[in-house]
């Protein structure tokens, strides 16, 4: 048994409350739970990713929101920045490999508590996000900047973890991944 599973255990045996939480999380992308990230002109829903957000609380899985590297280096004026390019300069890997570490550390500190990492969602078509394809100048095949720093720092932990990639208005997919997880949480 974890540390923090005795103090969960020790916290219910003087309270008398069981620890309600589901125990499973998913990392997703800034922009799911904040669209007003987003450039300007790129934003799908007005606040954030609804249905993909309540799939998840109907599902019991907490959402860990990543920090968005664009927003992070360019705030919300980047129309006249060559994203794709930047974060690929070598200021721009380093300031993606310093959030992946960070996001690295918050999966650790998740296995270690005892809380599953189901995987994490990133945003086909972003230069930070994307998965299966990227945007330089419009859509190109090959990931984006933070998943592939991000990708690389879980590889080197030997860590284990899906990363799988949707678009907005391919919600379905997401959740179609997400039941995969979980059907493989056993």
């Amino acid at each position: 048994m974890s540390t923090w599973q005795r103090l969960a255990e020790r916290l219910r045996r003087a309270t008398g409350r069981r620890d309600a939480r589901s125990r499973k999380v998913v990392f997703v992308p800034h922009c799911a739970l904040n669209q007003n990230a987003r450039v300007a002109g790129a934003a799908e829903s007005p606040a954030a990713m609804g249905a993909l957000i309540a799939g998840l609380i109907e599902r019991e899985i907490g959402i860990v929101q990543m920090p968005c590297p664009e927003l992070c280096a360019y705030g919300l004026e980047r129309v006249e920045v060559d994203v794709e390019r930047d974060l690929r300069s070598p200021a721009g890997r380093e300031l993606c490999r310093r959030l992946a570490r960070e996001q690295l550390h918050q999966i650790k500190a998740y296995h270690d508590g005892g809380i599953r990492v189901l995987g994490i969602l990133g945003k086909n078509g972003s230069p930070s996000c994307g998965v299966e394809d990227t945007w330089n100048a419009g859509p190109c095949p090959g990931r984006g900047a933070f998943i592939e720093e991000l990708a690389a720092q879980i590889e080197g932990a030997g860590l284990a973890m899906e990363i799988a990639g949707a678009r907005d208005r391919e919600l379905d997919r997401a959740l179609a991944v997400v039941d995969r997880w979980l059907g493989s949480c056993g």
